[in-house]
């Protein structure tokens, strides 16, 4: 699953490329990878990727979907979401609702998305809440995905259970309020 306005930058053609590579493999003929997101205006951009899709004989193997109005339930039915961006995000929210509906996530390792996205070195292995790749890599993209898709399911379990409890500790409305007054808290002048 791939939630993300259609734009170049948002790397949707290094997630195509990823599948391409994926299915070439062997072994995952019934991956279906979803591009959910508006391509607002952007007909070219939308016609470029169905291009690429048919000339990499995807056409049974990715679909773009348009607007996605309930996110909830378009991660009830992913495996795996991707964060393909070939440019900085400024949040990434995408990246953290997949942890919250516990669907195992692989990002780009540019901007502020890898942040939200717990790995070694950053944590210990049995703390990882996803994956990182090089930005535009999709070699290694594939490969990640193929490891998503093959994890046992008490692997999985665990990741995502990490990766649920991680958004509840540092991205609610409570956290986030509470991390900001604490900023707040240290510039103060404490004589004040």
């Amino acid at each position: 699953m791939n939630l993300a306005r259609l734009t170049e930058w948002k790397g949707q053609r290094v997630l195509i490329e990823a599948t391409r590579q994926l299915i070439e493999r062997g072994g995952y003929d019934d991956v279906l990878v979803v591009l959910a997101g508006d391509d607002q205006g952007r007909e070219a951009y939308r016609q470029s990727l169905e291009l690429q899709i048919a000339e990499s004989e995807l056409i049974e193997h990715v679909r773009i979907v348009g607007h996605c109005s309930d996110v909830p339930a378009a991660l009830a039915i992913a495996d795996a979401s991707v964060v393909a961006s070939i440019e900085a995000e400024a949040f990434g929210r995408a990246a953290v609702e997949a942890q919250a509906a516990g669907v195992p996530i692989i990002v780009s390792n540019i901007g502020a998305v890898p942040e939200t996205v717990l790995v070694p070195p950053i944590v210990k292995a049995e703390e990882r809440t996803g994956w990182h790749f090089e930005n535009g890599n999709a070699e290694e993209l594939c490969d990640l995905m193929a490891q998503a898709l093959d994890m046992s399911e008490e692997d999985r379990a665990k990741l995502t259970k990490r990766a649920h409890d991680h958004v509840e500790r540092s991205f609610t409305k409570q956290a986030m309020c509470s991390a900001t007054l604490n900023v707040y808290r240290e510039l103060l002048p404490t004589d004040s």
